[in-house]
């Protein structure tokens, strides 16, 4: 087994100044957005050190509006999930 080192002397080796911060290399972790794939070990985060950042591997799952919702319901949900844009 690879050498474990923390989550953040990890970040300062795959980023360097641009690490993020300790919450969002948290979240890196438990999304599974590093390979291999982190572990908790206690309380803290724990990565092999030649591990890579690999973000998101599925895409964001996007809400649906209820069809059984009233017109007026799903007029404002779609504004809502729409953001202000016209897509």
């Amino acid at each position: 087994m690879a050498r474990l080192i923390p989550l953040y002397e990890w970040a300062i080796e795959e980023f360097g100044d641009h690490a993020p911060c300790k919450v969002t290399l948290s979240r890196y972790a438990k999304f599974g957005m590093i390979y291999p794939p982190a572990l908790k070990v206690g309380r803290s985060w724990m990565v092999e050190k030649d591990a890579r950042f690999v973000g998101l591997s599925e895409p964001l799952i996007r809400p649906t509006i209820n069809p059984a919702l009233s017109p007026a319901a799903n007029l404002v949900l779609k504004k809502i999930l729409m953001d202000g844009t016209n897509k």
